[in-house]
């Protein structure tokens, strides 16, 4: 588990893009080299070492170690969003990022306990705080509270923003939080923040798919049926990190249903959904030339 790796940094509208170019130079995160990071990105140190923790959790680089020190690769996700949506514009790749974010247990803890274990649909920063610097004394992690509620403010900052924008607006306004687009966590005021539920037509069906498929990648190399309460209650399952009713999530299988990408069914109160083996690089590319017509 781990808090604070960000430096206090959230996610800006524009790093990924600005990682993605980077890594045309594998080395370039490498502490060895992070005055050439800095001179060559255009942005303080610490902001390096933000991008490089960022560049991992989003799931756009892998990293590695070799004689000349730390290195970096891009991800397959992640050639293909630089070879589609270098600026990130589309919501489907910010779905995507999203997902691999919220299910990153390990590095991104507060971005996946608020996503998939914290169930409250309203808080304010002391309820968020308080109940995650619980799970984290339950979970043997030993901060101080003080790191806690700066790890509030860092998620907060990932997706709530004051401002208002549009998604073809958003690539040119730096400070605008990433995932703000996706509207997953809004500020009500007077200290709260509601959870927005998503609905169906907010989410590209192929996208959901895709992320339906590598969620459960594992378990679907045995099984061909998913329940719809292990998609809708389970941790890192679509309905706990998109923010999903149960109508939105079956108006989303049903469309999926009628392209006949998967089989939905009700088997006397029994619901599940079938699928065939699929490769899923195929279908993002399929994806991305559908967007790009």
């Amino acid at each position: 588990m781990q808090i604070s790796k960000h430096g206090s940094f959230y996610i800006r509208n524009g790093w990924p893009t600005k990682i993605m170019d980077a890594l045309r130079e594998p080395h370039i995160f490498s502490p060895n080299n992070e005055l050439y990071a800095v001179d060559t990105i255009g942005v303080g140190r610490v902001m390096i070492k933000a991008m490089r923790y960022w560049a991992t959790v989003l799931g756009i680089a892998s990293e590695g170690k070799d004689q000349q020190g730390i290195y970096h690769t891009l991800t397959p996700l992640a050639n293909v969003i630089a070879q589609n949506d270098l600026y990130c514009s589309d919501r489907g790749t910010l779905w995507l990022l999203h997902r691999n974010v919220a299910r990153s247990f390990d590095e991104a803890t507060a971005w996946a306990w608020a996503f998939n274990i914290f169930d409250r649909s309203s808080f304010t920063k002391e309820e968020f705080t308080d109940a995650f610097y619980v799970y984290l004394q339950r979970e043997g992690a030993s901060y101080v509270r003080k790191a806690v509620e700066k790890e509030f403010d860092c998620f907060k900052n990932t997706y709530v923003s004051e401002q208002k924008f549009s998604v073809s607006q958003v690539i040119e306004e730096n400070m605008v939080p990433f995932f703000a687009p996706l509207k997953l966590i809004e500020y009500s005021g007077n200290g709260r923040f509601e959870r927005h539920k998503t609905s169906s037509r907010e989410i590209p069906a192929r996208i959901f798919l895709i992320c339906v498929l590598l969620d459960n990648s594992e378990y679907l190399q045995s099984n061909r049926q998913i329940s719809l309460d292990q998609l809708m209650e389970e941790p890192g399952q679509v309905g706990k990190y998109m923010n999903l009713s149960s109508s939105a999530l079956i108006e989303i299988l049903q469309r999926l249903d009628n392209d006949q990408m998967l089989k939905l069914v009700n088997n006397f109160g029994s619901r599940y959904i079938e699928l065939d083996s699929m490769d899923v690089s195929n279908m993002l590319n399929i994806y991305y030339q559908m967007i790009g017509r």
